[in-house]
């Protein structure tokens, strides 16, 4: 009854089978085998899994190279002296696109000096050791989030306009201009009035991170596509580095990926045939200039 209460509000198979598990760890039925196991259950997730089949990721229907672009000048840029709503949009976008995490793994980052240490090249972000991961393995704990600076020193046009997409300096920005009514060690913190400097939820970052995609295309006057999710920045990063050639171990590690398996299954494109950092900085010269 639980479950059949779950489907009819509209909960998709494999939030019932985390779910299931919750249950199970908790419940054995007077059974060495684990609930998940007896017979019914498992026909009832077929079935449920039948009626409304996994959406498989795929390329996002968004463009990578025109949400950059439009990042690189107003209303995003100079982050100085642009609003808190903008400052917070671009760095969410930078910090997703650049490292390829979940949005609830973004969500547990921290301004702590032993979780965000700024380097000369780049910015080593770690998780909050209190938060647990969607993959709650050793593996996927200690993955630090390694951020490149981009052309720190530009010489010529191209170089300055790639330079406003540096992920280390717009990190540094937002977290100097937030310090000011931070109220939590969390690096997101809210910009609106009535919240300002209290941390936020995987949800609203979410919300900012399509945001972004949505103020980008209304400003370069483009129609919006649907639809747009902020895990698809997970795609968008991943698939822009392997088509620069990014080893795929390298794109794996980035993703917190232990096997290639998801990345050949969800969303490597089948047109695209160093350090840590290597993986952000192949993502942000996908950008294509006039």
């Amino acid at each position: 009854m639980f479950l059949q209460s779950g489907l009819r509000k509209g909960l998709r198979p494999n939030t019932l089978r985390r779910q299931l598990a919750a249950i199970a760890s908790v419940l054995s039925c007077g059974s060495k085998d684990p609930i998940s196991r007896h017979p019914i259950i498992t026909t009832f997730l077929r079935g449920a899994t039948n009626l409304r089949p996994p959406t498989v990721h795929r390329f996002p229907t968004w463009n990578l190279n025109k949400v950059l672009k439009a990042l690189m000048s107003p209303p995003f840029e100079p982050l100085r002296s642009v609003s808190l709503r903008f400052l917070s949009l671009k760095v969410a976008f930078l910090v997703a696109i650049t490292s390829s995490r979940r949005i609830s793994e973004l969500a547990a980052l921290s301004v702590r000096s032993d979780l965000c240490i700024f380097h000369a090249d780049r910015v080593v972000l770690r998780l909050d050791p209190a938060f647990v991961p969607k993959v709650n393995s050793t593996f996927h704990r200690a993955q630090e989030l390694v951020l490149p600076d981009f052309c720190p020193r530009p010489s010529h046009q191209l170089e300055r306009a790639w330079h406003t997409l540096d992920v280390r300096r717009a990190l540094k920005i937002y977290i100097t201009r937030t310090s000011l009514h931070r109220k939590t060690e969390a690096l997101f913190v809210a910009f609106h009035p009535s919240a300002l400097g209290v941390r936020v939820s995987s949800v609203t970052l979410g919300r900012w991170i399509r945001a972004a995609i949505a103020l980008a295309y209304r400003h370069s006057n483009s129609p919006l596509p649907h639809p747009i999710t902020a895990h698809s920045t997970r795609s968008a990063s991943t698939s822009a580095a392997w088509s620069t050639q990014a080893p795929l171990e390298e794109v794996c590690r980035a993703a917190t990926w232990t096997t290639i398996s998801p990345f050949v299954r969800h969303y490597r494109v089948d047109s695209f045939a160093s350090a840590d950092a290597a993986f952000g900085r192949r993502v942000l010269q996908s950008v294509h200039l006039p």
